[in-house]
């Protein structure tokens, strides 16, 4: 039994190295469209892995091979739940939510969106400025957090990260 579970960690761990090169969450995120979506995304696959992976030694533990096995997809599934929304939103979505961010920082007003997505599955989209004072950022910028939510029907919902939106000397407003 101690061989098969040092057998089965030392799997779980070169399988989570191997893929956590693959999965990574951009430090200096750009203004681009679905920037936020896309960290969030790479979040998801790495709580995928990374429920595989706990799966896989719960199940070697467990019920030997079969046991790991069973464990990692079990693991896997568990571990990436909440990715199903945002795995589906496409670049038309992501810059909808973006444009739809942008605005609910200028006017520190909610925003709400519903519409069909090109795979014809129902949006439902809802911006909400925090009530938290605007925030200085560097350079005397006016920033304001704001929260997103997105429901695509037969997908379920989810919360994407928390948007900081600024005001440039201009008085436009963009992602930071």
């Amino acid at each position: 039994m101690g061989h098969r579970l040092f057998k089965a960690v030392g799997t779980a761990v070169c399988v989570a190295l191997l893929a956590g090169g693959c999965v990574g969450v951009r430090p200096n995120a750009t203004a681009a469209a679905g920037a936020p979506v896309d960290d969030a995304v790479a979040k998801c696959a790495a709580a995928t892995i990374g429920g595989a992976v706990i799966g896989t030694l719960i199940g070697a533990a467990a019920g030997g091979n079969r046991g790991a096995g069973a464990g990692a997809l079990i693991g896997g599934a568990v571990g990436g739940v909440g990715c199903a929304v945002l795995t589906a939103l496409d670049r038309q979505d992501k810059e909808r939510i973006r444009n739809a961010q942008i605005a609910a920082a200028a006017t520190n007003q909610p925003r709400y969106l519903a519409y069909q997505g090109a795979d014809g599955r129902r949006r439902e989209i809802t911006i909400r400025p925090q009530k938290a004072e605007p925030q200085v950022a560097e350079g005397g910028r006016i920033c304001r957090p704001v929260d997103t939510s997105a429901t695509i029907v037969g997908a379920g919902s989810a919360d994407l990260p928390t948007a900081l939106v600024c005001r440039t000397p201009r008085g436009d407003w963009v992602p930071a």
